[in-house]
Order: structure tokens, then sequence, then C-alpha cells
């Protein structure tokens, strides 16, 4: 019998070994994803399904709203369409709205579904490519249910973060799998949908350099990031791209609202997110904390073998999450004005962190051997998605009769910007409300569709920070030749109140007073018609 094993090449198995699991047929792996696919799909389609009920969440719809129009009607990106954010937003509303009309917003809703269902179908494979099957549903619901634990209107706009999401965890589900040509790409598309999609940059750079093949690596890593934004940047003209990109925001980055402020914005956001993760925190006080803080030397690093593959995908985790949500943490903080909205770059990271609890706390009391006893951590884990879903049930109900701040009064107003113009005159409104041009379907009179382009205003911003010297630079010199150049028929003053009170601009000021009358008083937002239109 030895010398049969000998010539066959086979050893004796120890005693008690035992013996290796068959690996699931390549059809059953495809099943499996089919079956998280589906039932991701209908998660957010659930927690997202109070978008459809409103005509807008947030201004930012709106703006893009407007834009998408704007650029339909032959406008250009950066010209015509001015906005401090890249332009694949823009660029996707614009195709939805060819599609289904001007007022095509439950298009875009529609694929904010899918955005958020792409986004927990990686989560779940990132998952599973760590730590096993056990953890890709249960973090790819997580993450879904998550994204509902913030108020109304920033967990239903359809607008950056809902599709910067999947493009994030793509960088990082190609990183994990060493394609980082491939995760430079995703990290482009999400640097294009909104300039905090750099951050994961930072774990994947962490990662190559815990590898062999840094500078091939790399170099990858950066043609596929770097090659996207320039080309982008050759179709759109690079000093506009460059400039509303990333050289526009510097007022509005320095005006943060007091420290006070930011701390509930902060702190409120967290902890409706909390609501979500609530039940991982069960998990802190069983952390192996020594071996976690004080990982042991291994002295026969040199001699040992290479580490099982489930081992290595464990060891990349941690190289991963320590740097991942820092980095989401650092793009929710900059320029410290922390939107509800901002939260949801947490979502994907805090959604493994907590597997990655799992992980270790059931490893580390059974002598870092999986247990498959008792259900073994897929229990733990599904407990964890049950106190998530339930969160996410209450936060979803409460949306479906909620409404944005503010919305009867645009609605009222945009109602009657219509009713006293017609459809070929153009209307320029004074305030922070853009939406009021696409809910009225006419045209501004000027590519600056808020007030805060011209003055730096931001709610909840420093207002010591806002008035005519904090503008985007050239702002108001383009904003005079445009209406000079084509004079608004209907002026909406939405000011009052406000740091941007319209009266202490005199352009517009003494605008007003020469050609235009007051026809109306809507919600306390003023109407002045031009007496010759």
């Amino acid at each position: 019998m030895a010398h049969v094993a000998v010539e066959t090449g086979h050893r004796p198995k120890p005693a008690g070994t035992a013996p290796p699991r068959a690996a699931p047929a390549a059809g059953g792996g495809r099943a499996v994803l089919v079956r998280q696919a589906v039932l991701l799909s209908l998660l957010a389609l659930l927690v997202r399904a109070p978008s459809f009920g409103r005509p807008f969440w947030s201004p930012d719809e709106g703006y893009l709203g407007t834009e998408a129009v704007l650029l339909r009607a032959g406008g250009t990106m950066y010209g015509d369409v001015v906005d401090r954010k890249p332009p694949l937003v823009p660029w996707l509303y614009e195709a939805c709205f060819a599609l289904a009309g001007p007022h095509g917003l439950w298009l875009v809703r529609v694929l904010a579904v899918g955005a958020l269902a792409l986004t927990g179908i990686l989560v779940a494979r990132l998952a599973t490519r760590w730590w096993g099957h056990w953890a890709g549903l249960p973090a790819g619901v997580l993450t879904v249910a998550a994204t509902a634990a913030l108020p109304a209107p920033d967990a239903m706009a359809a607008t950056f973060e809902v599709f910067l999401l999947p493009a994030t965890v793509a960088a990082m589900y190609f990183g994990a799998r060493r394609r980082y040509l491939l995760a430079g790409l995703a990290v482009a598309v999400a640097t294009l949908t909104k300039q905090v999609g750099l951050a994961p940059l930072l774990p994947l750079a962490v990662q190559i350099l815990a590898g062999r093949r840094r500078t091939r690596e790399a170099a990858a890593l950066v043609a596929g990031t770097v090659a996207p934004l320039a080309l982008c940047a050759l179709v759109l003209g690079v000093r506009p791209f460059t400039f509303w990109v990333f050289f526009s925001s510097g007022s509005y980055a320095s005006s943060p609202p007091g420290p006070a402020e930011a701390a509930g914005r902060a702190g409120n956001a967290l902890l409706c997110l909390l609501t979500a993760f609530a039940l991982t925190l069960l998990l802190v006080p069983r952390l192996p904390w020594r071996n976690v803080l004080c990982r042991p030397a291994d002295r026969t690093r040199a001699t040992a073998p290479p580490p099982p593959p489930r081992d290595a995908a464990r060891r990349d985790a941690s190289r991963a999450l320590p740097g991942w949500l820092p980095a989401s943490m650092a793009a929710v903080a900059v320029g410290w004005h922390f939107y509800g909205h901002y939260f949801l770059q947490l979502t994907p990271p805090l959604a493994l962190g907590s597997l990655w609890l799992v992980d270790i706390t059931r490893r580390s009391g059974t002598g870092g051997r999986r247990s498959t006893r008792g259900g073994g951590p897929a229990r733990t884990a599904s407990v964890l998605v049950a106190g998530a879903l339930v969160a996410a049930g209450a936060w979803t109900a409460a949306a479906v009769g909620s409404a944005p701040p503010g919305m009867t009064k645009v609605v009222h107003v945009a109602t009657a910007v219509e009713e006293r113009t017609t459809p070929g005159q153009r209307v320029f409104q004074w305030g922070m409300h853009p939406e009021i041009y696409w809910l009225s379907g006419r045209k501004p009179a000027s590519r600056y569709l808020t007030a805060g382009l011209l003055t730096n205003f931001s709610g909840g911003g420093d207002p010591a920070r806002v008035g005519r010297r904090y503008a985007v630079p050239g702002a108001w010199d383009r904003f005079r030749r445009e209406l000079a150049a084509s004079p608004p028929c209907l002026v909406v003053d939405d000011s009052a109140g406000t740091p941007y009170r319209l009266a202490d601009y005199p352009e517009l000021r003494n605008l007003l007073t020469r050609d235009y009358r007051r026809v109306a008083t809507v919600d306390g937002a003023r109407l002045y018609q031009r007496d010759t239109c």
C-alpha cells in the first residue's frame, strides 16, 4: 500500500482529519447569485418605494432636472449649464428625460432603485469573498436596509450619493480580486459622479502596498482612474471641467456652519444610521481586544506554509476595511456641512464592518477555527439583519407620510410662474429652489440656477461668508451680461428673511425698480413681471 501511495503521489492523511468539502458546482453558485440579486432588488424597491410619491425630495433633484432640460435643448455642460458637481448625474437625468419626457423623474428613481440593488449585490459578493457564503446575503441586506435609516429627503432623493455607491463598492470588489485597472475605472466613474468618489483610493493603495506587484498594480490603478477623467476633460474642455469640478468650491468648502450646528447634524445622521446597526454594538464587548490590538509576533513566518485561501481573504478584509471606513468618513466631512445624504457613503463599509465583527468574535470563541454547531456566524448575522430590517421598515413607513421642506410653497410658486408666462419666456428666481424652473417648465434667464452660486449661501452655512465677494469667481460679470442680453420676463424673489436679500444687491434692485412691476406674492415669494412682457 505504501508503494502504491508513493507512485501515485498520494500521502496518507493524519488520523482525525476531515475530508475536504466538495467545491460547489458552477450552476449552484450562479443560482445563489440570482437569488441574492432578486432578494436585494426587491428590498431596494421596498425601501425606496416612498420616493415615487412626491414630485421632488430635495433642491438637488430640482437642480438636476433643470440641468437636464437645458442639456436636452442643446445647452453645453459647464457652458450654458454650470454646477459644482461632475457631469455624470446630469447626463443621466438628461438621458432619462429623453426617454420619459421633461418630467420623467420616475425613470431616474427607477434607476436609483437599480443603483441601490447593485450596491447590495456587490457588497454581498465582496463579503462572500472575504468570509464565505454565510456573510454574503446579510451584508447586502444590511447595506440596502441602512440607506433607509436617514430622514426621508436624504434617503429618498435620487441624487449624487445613491449613484455613487455602486461605483465605490465596485472599486473595492475589483481591488479584492487584484484587478486594479477595473478598480481604477470604477473609481473614475465614482469621481465623475461626485468628487468624493476618490475615497476608495486610500484602501486600494493599502492593499497594493501589502502585495508583491506594487509597481504594476499601482500603475494599473492610476491608469484606470486618470484615463476617463482626462477623456471627460477633453470632451468638455479642460479649463471649464477642472474649474467647476475641482476649483469652484473654495468659498463653499471654507464656509461651514458653526461647531454646534455641524456637530448636531453629524450626530443626528449617525444616530439615524445607528438604528440600522444597533445590534452590531452588542458584539463589541465580545471582541478579543488583545488579539485585535496586539497582534502576536509570527516567529515561523519564514518557514510557515502559505495561509489557507479563507485566511488570506480575511487578511485582505482586515487591511481594506480600516482604510475604507475612515476614507468614507473623511469624504462625509469635506466642508463640514454634514448634510444627511452625505452619510449614505458610510453604509457599505459599516455593513461589511458588522460582518467582520461577527467573523472575529466567532473565531475568537473557537480557537481561530470556524464552528458550524448552532448555526455558526450565520445565526449571529441573521440577528443583525433582523434588527436592520425592523429599523428600515420603521423609517420607510415614516417616509410614506413625509415631504421635503417647503414642497407646498415651491409647487404653488411654480404654478404661479407657469400661469403668468408662456413656454418661450425666460424666468429668473433669486432663491435656493431651482425646482421652480423644472416644475413650471420655464427656462432660466441665467446659468446660475440658485443664489448660492452668486452669494455662497448654503443651508446652515456661515452667514458671515455670504455676499458677492464670496461668489464663484467671475460669476457676477457673466450674470450681468446674461441679464442684459436676455432680460427675464418674470423674476421670483424668494429671499425674504435670508442673508442674501435681493434689496442688498444693487444690480437686481435697480433692475426691478426700472423695468418690472410686482404682480403677486405667493407664500412669501414676490413675483415681478417685466413691463414689456
